[in-house]
């Protein structure tokens, strides 16, 4: 390792720095899998994942026998993902869930995690659904998951750095053991309704010196409103709103925001 370093998202790959930490970020993270593993048992057909990262989701679901697309806009995080299918059962594709066209339809469509908020203007976000209709099968159902909206999200300025976590971590599975701690800043500019990241990986083995990577973007905050206009907009309509992965109703008390939505002819 070199001395204490600072890196930023590059342009042509906006989380290729963080991507090796993608995994210990989520180490043991599965709340949200039996949900789709139902959803995709009920659909019985094929599944498209937007924003698949490194494939936690996707994988899941291929082992369970299903068809599975998995698309990220990350070379780096696919890279990781196809690392992690040894038996080759996802179709992994490098492209942008706001402007995609595989010219064929799929039974359930899923954003999971908050996939969404990275839309940088409101504008990508209806996109980002018009993407989902053209690609969603008449009988299908489309599944987007975000953060709930809470009052922290709206009162504007700097949060204080905050330790999430300390972890162990190889870079490859022969490599020494290193330590690796996960720091987060949030600016809040709530006019714009969104939050300004900092994440700070220190990463420090036995024997080199500290290093830092340093990786910055932009997390939207939607609403149930913005997200239910902007399906829409897009043709598709609003089937459920869930406040869990337990599929409990949403309301003010609620943590997540998962969405379903249909073609408006499956509702008829």
């Amino acid at each position: 390792m070199s001395l204490t370093t600072s890196l930023s998202f590059s342009s042509s790959d906006p989380f290729a720095t963080i991507a090796p930490f993608y995994d210990l970020d989520l180490q043991g993270y599965d709340d949200d899998i039996a949900l789709y593993r139902l959803l995709a048992e009920r659909s019985a057909g094929s599944v498209l994942e937007l924003g698949c990262g490194t494939g936690r989701v996707a994988l899941a679901l291929a082992d369970d026998g299903h068809d599975v697309v998995g698309v990220d806009m990350s070379k780096g995080m696919l890279e990781i993902a196809k690392r992690h299918d040894h038996s080759n059962n996802v179709r992994w594709i490098h492209g942008d869930m706001c402007a995609l066209d595989l010219d064929r339809e799929f039974d359930l469509i899923l954003v999971p995690l908050g996939g969404l908020q990275h839309m940088q203007e409101i504008d990508d976000l209806v996109a980002t659904m018009t993407v989902i209709e053209h690609h969603l099968s008449s009988g299908g159902v489309a599944v987007v998951d975000v953060e709930a909206p809470s009052a922290e999200d709206f009162t504007a300025g700097s949060q204080p750095l905050v330790e999430h976590w300390t972890r162990e971590w190889q870079s490859k599975p022969d490599d020494d053991t290193a330590m690796v701690s996960k720091l987060v800043q949030v600016e809040v500019r709530s006019a714009q309704a969104r939050r300004d990241v900092t994440w700070h990986y220190d990463v420090q083995g036995s024997d080199v010196p500290l290093r830092r990577i340093t990786a910055q973007f932009v997390l939207r905050t939607i609403t149930y409103g913005e997200l239910e206009l902007a399906g829409r907009l897009a043709g598709l309509q609003l089937s459920t709103a869930w406040g869990d992965y337990e599929m409990t109703p949403y309301d003010d008390r609620s943590e997540r925001l998962v969405m379903t939505f249909v073609n408006p002819e499956s509702m008829s």
